[in-house]
């Protein structure tokens, strides 16, 4: 239960084996790859030069994207399965080989040119469909028009007129063309923005027609159909629903490419892969004949390593050198932690806080049994917990649940176990108060509050000397009395000087108490002003130090949250039920059953929330910050994408 202990890699092979290697590599996704141009020395770097990759790199990224583009276009018309088919369905297994195998003897740009035919077609019938509907809009306003506008064209002694004017224009132009003594006029359609008219004039009163339309802004029918209006509209709809039609089964036929989807996905996979390695060999020196790659591995690693690459590439083809971490590279070196399967899930707790550094330790088994605690006193009911541990034991052992969700699960199923403890500890089954408990969270606060900072002062005291140990493992020996050491005895002076003074009434453990806080009062102040070169300046710093105890002070005040939240999540319940419990009988059990399910299920949703927040900032602010420090950066592998397959990882 502690980081992993890295060792820095070098491999040195022909360059006719560069690929085999990275390829094996990736495969067993336990190595990364870094840059060897700013450690090696200039005169071993003059025979060797940085691959240049960049086109084949260029070359992979938009294929890729190609790749992507049609498995997203597909994808879209395919139905997906329902939830609890995808929750069962495993994902498909396959080794580096096989997935290499699928896509070469599979024509992937085929099927991308096969996709951008579909897609092209379905974009020229959505445009085909949009123009004819555009169309059937002015078709339906022009139906009434029982005559072609092109008929009334080059008459001798009449001009015919068809068009729309504005609707507040519309009685300007009416009384305007009463006016005219030979003009005739005739009302086609009427919406709410315009209004269509037929307008037969003799040809000696045009001149007063355009003056009097100009002003007005009468808009001329311009007319593109050969067909009357009516006609048009009939051959519109039909040409629509051929458009549909044919839609339909573009959709359909697509709709039925599961396996277009399925070698798509591989060909993303491998095209990923092969990119990863394009941009991994860009960090490898190149000679004529040889190479030489550099990288991170876990010491436990290093003989599978070996066995994997004498494997693909034969003994004695790769130089295989190792290096111990040396501490000028503390900063550098990639943090893998190594836990338990039970402590593992919460490593999530410490990746959303900081890695730590290669030469600290690793908080999570620390702070696992305090989180533990935290969240049981904060859910703190039986029948929550009961339903936390049904609905995560259900998920993991019924459904295909993998990877990070998975952990999430794993993570919260445990803490399954101290909700359901502590809600039996403190009585309570969905609000109800069980006949047999410790303590009730209804009449014995004080008393929570109480235990709420023992434990918190618990986890302060261990905090601090864990400050000690890691101090003086770095030769920081001052530093780990001041900062951790006597901290942690003032703590546990105070802590007697409560129990002699007010639990016990004893008056020597009293003493013993103030005796110990004072002592290290002093230790702190001595130690400070002896370990500093500029004495007045130690002097002041170590009375500086002792200012921290406000600090502390608001620390313990902290922990009092576990009391607060618990109480609140248990009355909130307790609430619940009793607003139910007033209804009449007939509602009740009709209305009331939903109504306490849904109340229940929300006060659930933000208990366990309230939970998982406030029990992480605990650990955050109170407990890391007495000890550690984080700025660890993870593992970066080079590894295969894993998004809709998984690898068969060699080891």
């Amino acid at each position: 239960m502690a980081i992993a202990k890295m060792k820095k890699l070098t491999l040195m092979a022909e360059q006719q084996n560069k690929e085999t290697l990275l390829r094996s590599i990736q495969e067993m996704q336990s190595i990364e790859v870094i840059s060897l141009s700013n450690v090696l020395e200039e005169d071993i770097l003059e025979q060797f030069e940085v691959a240049d990759v960049y086109n084949d790199t260029l070359d992979y990224k938009s294929e890729l994207q190609d790749i992507k583009h049609a498995l997203s276009y597909v994808k879209q018309y395919i139905p997906e399965p329902g939830m609890i088919e995808k929750l069962k369905t495993k994902r498909e297994v396959l080794s580096l080989e096989e997935l290499e195998n699928h896509v070469k003897n599979t024509d992937i740009k085929g099927l991308i040119s096969q996709v951008q035919d579909k897609e092209e077609e379905l974009n020229h019938i959505e445009e085909r469909k949009k123009a004819l509907q555009e169309e059937e809009s002015f078709l339906r306003k022009w139906r009434e028009l029982k005559f072609h506008p092109s008929e009334v064209n080059g008459l001798k002694l009449l001009n015919v007129h068809i068009g729309t004017v504005d609707n507040e224009h519309a009685p300007m132009l009416i009384g305007g063309l009463d006016e005219l003594s030979t003009a005739y006029y005739e009302e086609i359609f009427t919406r709410s923005d315009e209004i269509a008219y037929l307008i037969i004039l003799a040809k000696e009163q045009e001149e007063q027609f355009k003056k009097l339309t100009t002003e007005l802004s009468f808009r001329e029918l311009k007319y593109p159909f050969e067909l009357l209006p009516e006609d048009a509209l009939y051959s519109n709809l039909n040409n629509q629903k051929s458009l549909h039609e044919k839609e339909a089964a573009l959709k359909k036929e697509i709709k039925g490419w599961r396996s277009v989807s399925r070698d798509l996905q591989l060909a993303e996979e491998y095209n990923y892969n092969v990119g990863q390695r394009e941009l991994a060999k860009d960090l490898v020196l190149n000679s004529k004949h040889l190479f030489i790659a550099s990288g991170w591995i876990e010491e436990d690693k290093l003989d599978s390593l070996k066995h994997i690459i004498n494997t693909d590439l034969g003994e004695d083809a790769v130089v295989i050198m190792t290096d111990d971490v040396k501490m000028e590279e503390f900063d550098q070196v990639p943090i893998v932690l190594h836990n338990n399967s039970l402590i593992k899930p919460f490593e999530l707790i410490t990746e959303m806080f900081s890695l730590p550094k290669y030469n600290e330790v690793d908080p999570t088994p620390l702070m696992f049994p305090f989180f533990l605690i935290f969240f049981g006193m904060i859910g703190a009911d039986l029948g929550y917990g009961l339903l936390l541990w049904l609905g995560t034991f259900v998920a993991l052992r019924f459904f295909n649940v993998e990877g990070s969700t998975r952990r999430f699960m794993k993570f919260l199923h445990i803490l399954a176990y101290p909700t359901m403890a502590f809600g039996l500890f403190f009585g309570s089954f969905f609000g109800i108060s069980l006949p047999f408990h410790v303590l009730s969270l209804q009449d014995d606060v004080i008393v929570v509050m109480v235990i709420s900072v023992i434990i918190g002062v618990i986890q302060l005291i261990f905090g601090l000397i864990m400050n000690g140990i890691i101090k003086e493992r770095q030769g920081q020996r001052a530093s780990s009395y001041v900062d951790g050491y006597a901290w942690a005895m003032m703590l546990i002076g105070l802590a007697i000087y409560v129990l002699g003074s007010i639990v016990f009434s004893i008056p020597l453990v009293t003493q013993i108490g103030i005796g110990l806080a004072l002592i290290n009062v002093a230790g702190i102040i001595v130690v400070s002003t002896i370990s500093s070169k500029n004495k007045a300046l130690g002097f002041g710093l170590g009375l500086y130090n002792l200012y921290g105890v406000t600090g502390y002070v608001g620390d313990i005040v902290s922990y009092t949250r576990l009391m607060a939240l618990g109480v609140a999540s248990a009355n909130i319940a307790m609430a619940f039920n009793l607003i139910v419990g007033y209804l009449p009988p007939l509602f009740r059990f009709t209305i009331g059953v939903v109504l306490i399910i849904a109340l229940q299920a929300m006060n659930l949703a933000l208990s366990f929330l309230s939970a998982y927040v406030h029990s992480s900032r605990l650990q955050y602010v109170e407990f890391f910050g007495k000890f550690f420090e984080g700025g660890g950066k993870p593992l970066t592998p080079l590894k295969t994408l894993e998004k809709h397959i998984w690898l068969k990882q060699k080891n």
